[in-house]
């Protein structure tokens, strides 16, 4: 990796209290304790390889929290070029996401359709929510709490782009 540009990985998620990912085996019928409160944190998320990763929670997937996320990344990235590999989703496309990424020095690649497997971000998510549905949620905040800090302990570990990086840039 050249010192002098950061390689990160860009992604949108919602967590919510609803979703069942959690698969349980017992000798006796065990005691659950579940959310009836349907909770959603809608998560924008940056994966730094060499850099500062970040989060932010933002109420929509719009061009304009996009832009906004994109100089959360940079604020938080300065003076250094910035690549962002992200997917096709609609927002991420726009035209005025192409020209404020431009502007404020980042670069975006964009990652071939229906091919979620090639951002490693996505397994950071499926890690998050794998957590949330574990966990009894107070409130939004709490829920919040817990996406932020599991985001930023699993952020600062290359163990979820390792294969990533020796696929394409150990070469």
């Amino acid at each position: 990796l050249n010192g002098d540009t950061i390689i990160g990985f860009f992604d949108e998620s919602s967590p919510q209290t609803t979703s069942n990912t959690q698969r349980l085996w017992s000798f006796r019928k065990p005691t659950i304790f579940k959310n009836t409160t349907k909770l959603k944190a809608n998560s924008f998320g940056f994966y730094a390889l060499n850099g500062n990763s970040v989060i932010d929670f933002k109420e929509r997937s719009k061009k304009e929290y996009v832009c906004e996320f994109l100089d959360e990344i940079r604020l938080k990235n300065p003076d250094k070029k910035i690549v962002l590999i992200l997917d096709n989703f609609r927002s991420h496309r726009a035209n005025k996401t192409l020209n404020y990424a431009n502007e404020v020095g980042i670069e975006l690649v964009f990652l071939p359709p229906y091919s979620p497997d090639l951002n490693p971000i996505e397994y950071i998510w499926k890690s998050i929510k794998k957590i949330i549905s574990k966990e009894f949620i107070i409130d939004l905040d709490h829920m919040k709490r817990i996406i932020l800090n599991a985001f930023l302990n699993f952020s600062s570990k290359m163990s979820f782009a390792r294969r990533w990086i020796e696929k394409f840039m150990d070469n």
